[in-house]
């Protein structure tokens, strides 16, 4: 569909969707080799940003690799406090979890890593809202421990290099800079 009042322009999507597919295709590869989780939920608003060329000032290594190493620590520091060896992943398949002491961790877990993260990255001027997913997965045990912190901000540095220094010279080179898709 053409949106109203725009033009259309097959180039950028076919250039944001190949943008995209490579981003995930490399740190998919990296998974399978290493068999850590290098793809995770947060990492597809971040490719987004970058393959789109959207909001340039929450587009850039500083904010999405900052962005997600404030949500990382940020996301740590709450489940330690509230709901450490809690998953919701356990808490919501039990056969009856409402009212439940986990849950009210999971929640107190998860609201004081988005007030940290958001506090956090405001301080830091590392804008990524993105991230805010990164700490939310952290909060509720979905992921977690030194080891998935120390991946989470490898692959997004990886997302970013990637980008940066091959794709994104790449598409300046032949052409498929996307224009921004919210005008």
């Amino acid at each position: 569909m053409i949106p109203l009042g725009g033009e259309y322009s097959v180039r950028d999507e076919y250039s944001a969707g190949l943008n995209v597919f490579l981003h995930f295709s490399v740190l998919g590869v990296i998974a399978v080799v290493t068999g850590q989780p290098f793809l995770f939920p947060s990492l597809g608003p971040s490719a987004y940003l970058l393959a789109t060329g959207e909001q340039p000032r929450e587009e850039g290594p500083y904010h999405v690799v900052g962005g997600h190493a404030v949500a990382v620590v940020a996301g740590l520091l709450a489940y330690a406090l509230f709901a450490n060896d809690t998953s919701a992943y356990e808490v919501f398949a039990a056969a009856d979890p409402a009212f439940s002491w986990e849950i009210v961790a999971l929640t107190a877990s998860s609201t004081a890593a988005m007030v940290l993260t958001t506090v956090a990255m405001l301080v830091t001027k590392t804008n990524h809202p993105a991230a805010c997913a990164t700490t939310l997965i952290i909060a509720l045990g979905l992921m977690g421990g030194l080891t998935d912190a120390v991946v989470i901000v490898v692959a997004v540095a990886i997302l970013v290099g990637f980008h940066e220094y091959l794709l994104a010279p790449l598409a300046r080179r032949f052409g498929f800079v996307p224009e921004d898709a919210r005008e």
